[in-house]
Parts: structure tokens; C-alpha cells; sequence
């Protein structure tokens, strides 16, 4: 039968229909391939799509019935043309889910820690060529259109909202010891599950907060958009430190290692804005927190099996640390305007008293909801027992446990902790073949990564095989 694309409409819904069936060529190809770790997310993000592509084909239907309106007729192709042009940067939003990206090992135990910590959402995790690591919240708002077709309603109806999608660095930056920043993602999804109490730092500091931000600007008292700028600060800052705390209780000295060393290829500031707290504070605290305990630190603990004094620096020398409150000040004016210099620079140096807050609910909250999932100085002590010398003769850390009857897959928190002890004070020690030659180890630590590599693989396979 001849298509008849005699006006204009005709030939714009035309093209439309040819989008949507290229579009949905792309859909079924992306549906056909494996996912890592054969997680569903991406395949739920594909049912979405699809379904979009479904009420964008409903509408062209209805736009060619005999009867309707040319202002009808138009307004119809239109929402289809809007809604495959929506459909296309959705796929877009998916880009590096695949196993072209991401290892196929490395999702599952990422997503247990949501698993652990209750968070219930579809998620799905991508890589992408930036140093970045990132959790983006995705509302069910974008799928709310106007008579929409059954399959997306059903598929709206089945995803726990909003949808998550975790970004982590691709290809050159995909280092595995890196990835206990995903832990600090994490808790960006929970800040909001916390009962958060912060009574005690508005009793005591937040008067004077306000009372030093006018005294630097000489002003009787701060303008409207000065306090929503704090306010938002201070909101974006608090959700930072709390998402370490969470970091810090699943990974503990791994997050340490990883934050500030990969902080610090980012930027040669002080990584202060109104988004983040400064790198320094953030690894003081961290430092601090590894140090609580006495003889049964994170850090005695270090020392004990790495003979190495654990410092603040010690694998981020490159993070600036911050001058006194009136240098700083001086030094954020010369970029920013000096309200926003102002508020930076008292925020900054009241954060000591919401730190111990932060971290106080947070562990309160693991707790109280999922112990199983803190990692403990003790546990810490136990894998660099158990792995760090096997490791040394390329041994990777695939099951724990004191006998062959009792051992269990290793869990990806130890798996970290001993790749860091290996990585920053044995690499000389690994003996494994590698190119020469090596003046700074580099090639040692791409043979480390394979390791460490397997292991999340082999331990994995082992807890598919259990179940």
C-alpha cells in the first residue's frame, strides 16, 4: 500500500516514525546484551524507554484517525517528536552500563551495600570518561506523560523511585581500590533516612556563626540571598560529611586512602566551594576516626602489620591545607564575590562541631538498622592477617575464614583494605613479573589491579556457587 506523505504534516510524521523504529532498533540491540553482574537496573531503564517509545507510537496512531483536527493532527506528532526526542537522552543517561565499561564482578558487591543498608531503589551503575564519582536521583516525574501507553504504565508501576544511577570513572581511572568512594555515594541516598538532630550545633554555634559572617562584612545583619546561600551551603556540607561517616563505618580505612588521594587529582585548591567541604578537613576527620581507640585503632592496627606510621598525609601530600579563618578569606575573594567568601570561611571553621554530630547519627543509624554492615578495626586486623602475606606472592583475597569447612567468600571491604596495605607499603614486596623499567612501581600497581581484580571475581563466583 503507498504511503501518502502529501503535505507537511504527513512527511513530519513520517520522519517521527522513523526515528521512533531506529530508536527502538537501538532499545532492542541495548535489551539483547549481558549487564555486569547480570544486575536488572539497565533492563528496567530499557523497559521505561520502550515504553515511552510505545505512547509516542500511540500518538502518531491517533494523529493519522480520519476526523481529526489539523491543530489536533499537529499536536500529536508533536508530543511524539518531543517524546522520541526524550526517549533518545534517556538511553543517553545509560551510556558505559555496559560490560564494555564496567567488569562484570565488580556490580554485585556494590550492590549489596544497598542491599545491607535497606536501600530498596532501582539503581543501575555506569562508568564514564571523567574522574568523578557520582549518585544521581532520577524522579518518576519524567515518565509522567499525557495518555500514557499500558507498558510504561506498567513499567512506571515496578520501579522503586526514584531511580538511582551510580556513576563511577572509566577505563584509566577504574582503579578497584578507588571504589570505596561508591560507599560514600551510598550514603548520599541515605542522608535522608536519618532522624537528624541538630539541636545541639544551633545551641551553640549557629548565633555565632552568623555574628562572624557579619562582623567580616561589616554589616548589622546578612541580606536574604546571603542566608539562602549559607543555608544551601551548609545543607550541601552536612549531606557531604555525613556521606563519608557512612563511607568510613562500611570501608574504614579504605575510604581514607581513596578519598583524598583521588580528591587531589581534581583540583589545587582547597577543594572548598559551596558544595564541599574542604579535601583537608575532610581527611582530618577521617584521620581522626581511624585514630579513636588506642591500641585497637584502624591506625595501631595499620602499623602493626605494615610496620608504617599511619599520618594525615600519607598517600595525599597534594591536598592544600586551608590558612587561618582571615588568609582564607582573603584567598577565596580573589575568585569569588565577598558575601560567598565570607560565608565559605566562618562555615569552614564551624564545622568541628557538626562533625561529631554527623558522625554520632550515622553510626547510630548503622546500628540500629544494619550492623552486620560496619567494618570494624577488628575485621581489619583479621584480613590483614589473613591476606596481606598471601597477597606478597600474588595470592589474591578470595575466601576468609580459619579452616577449609568455615571459609566464606571475602567481602569487598577486605578485599579493599588489603589491596591500600599492599599498594602503599608493600608494592615493593609483590612478587609478581613486571615490565622494566619501573622507577616509580607503576607497573607493579597495573599487576596489583589485576589482583585485586580477580579477587572481587573469584570471591563473587564463590558466593554464586553457595547460594
Amino acid at each position: 500500500m503507498a504511503v501518502d506523505i502529501d503535505s507537511p504534516i504527513r512527511r513530519a510524521r513520517l520522519a517521527v516514525a522513523f526515528s521512533l523504529e531506529r530508536l527502538r532498533t537501538q532499545v532492542s540491540e541495548a535489551k539483547a546484551q549481558q549487564f555486569p553482574g547480570d544486575h536488572p537496573g539497565p533492563l528496567q531503564w530499557l523497559e521505561l524507554i520502550s515504553g515511552l517509545l510505545d505512547t509516542a507510537a500511540e500518538y502518531l496512531k491517533r494523529s493519522a484517525e480520519p476526523g481529526q483536527s489539523a491543530k489536533k493532527e499537529a499536536e500529536l506528532v508533536r508530543d511524539a517528536a518531543h517524546l522520541a526526542f526524550e526517549a533518545y537522552n534517556y538511553l543517553v543517561l545509560m551510556r558505559g552500563a555496559g560490560m564494555d565499561e564496567l567488569p562484570y564482578a565488580i556490580i554485585p558487591p556494590l550492590q549489596r551495600w544497598f542491599e545491607q543498608l535497606g536501600v530498596s531503589n532501582s539503581t543501575f551503575f555506569r562508568a564514564e570518561l571523567l574522574a568523578n564519582y557520582e549518585l544521581a536521583s532520577i524522579p518518576d516525574r519524567l515518565f509522567s506523560v499525557r495518555d500514557p501507553s499500558a507498558s510504561l504504565t506498567k513499567t512506571v508501576q515496578q520501579i522503586d523511585w526514584p531511580f538511582l544511577r551510580v556513576t563511577v570513572p572509566g577505563k584509566a581511572f577504574a582503579i578497584v581500590p578507588h571504589l570505596a568512594i561508591v560507599a560514600h555515594e551510598i550514603g548520599h541516598a541515605l542522608f535522608s533516612k536519618i532522624n537528624w538532630d541538630l539541636s545541639p550545633f544551633v545551641a551553640t554555634e549557629a548565633d555565632d556563626l552568623f555574628k562572624r559572617i557579619c562582623t567580616r562584612l561589616m554589616l548589622p545583619h546578612l541580606d536574604a540571598g546571603t542566608v539562602k546561600f549559607l543555608q544551601d551551603a551548609f545543607r550541601s556540607w552536612w549531606e557531604e560529611l555525613s556521606a563519608d561517616a557512612f563511607a568510613f563505618y562500611l570501608t574504614g580505612p579504605a575510604i581514607f586512602f581513596s578519598l583524598p588521594e583521588f580528591s587531589q587529582f581534581l583540583s589545587d585548591g582547597y577543594g572548598l566551594s559551596d558544595t564541599h567541604p574542604a579535601t583537608d578537613l575532610r581527611r582530618s576527620v577521617l584521620f581522626a576516626k581511624l585514630s579513636d581507640g588506642g591500641s585497637n585503632s584502624f591506625a595501631t592496627i595499620f602499623k602493626k602489620h605494615t610496620a608504617k606510621d599511619l599520618t594525615e598525609d600519607f598517600n595525599s601530600p597534594l591536598v592544600l591545607r586551608p590558612p587561618d579563618s582571615d588568609q582564607l578569606y582573603v584567598d577565596l575573594c580573589t575568585k569569588q564575590d565577598q558575601n560567598i567568601a565570607a560565608v565559605l570561611t566562618e562555615l569552614h571553621a564551624s564545622m568541628p562541631v557538626l562533625v561529631g554530630l554527623v558522625y554520632d547519627h550515622v553510626e547510630q543509624y548503622l546500628r540500629t538498622n544494619a550492623t552486620e554492615s560496619i567494618y570494624s578495626a577488628q575485621k581489619y586486623d583479621a584480613d590483614l592477617s589473613e591476606h596481606l602475606g598471601p597477597m606478597l606472592v600474588a595470592v589474591p583475597p578470595i575466601e576468609a575464614g580459619p579452616s577449609l569447612d568455615s571459609k566464606v567468600p571475602t567481602e569487598f571491604a577486605s578485599i579493599l583494605n588489603v589491596g591500600w596495605a599492599v599498594l602503599l607499603t608493600k608494592l615493593g614486596d609483590l612478587q609478581v613479573r613486571a615490565k622494566e623499567p619501573d622507577l616509580f612501581g607503576a607497573n607493579r600497581l597495573e599487576v596489583l589491579q589485576g589482583l585485586l581484580s580477580k579477587a572481587v571475581e573469584l570471591s563473587e563466583a564463590r558466593r554464586v556457587w553457595e547460594r
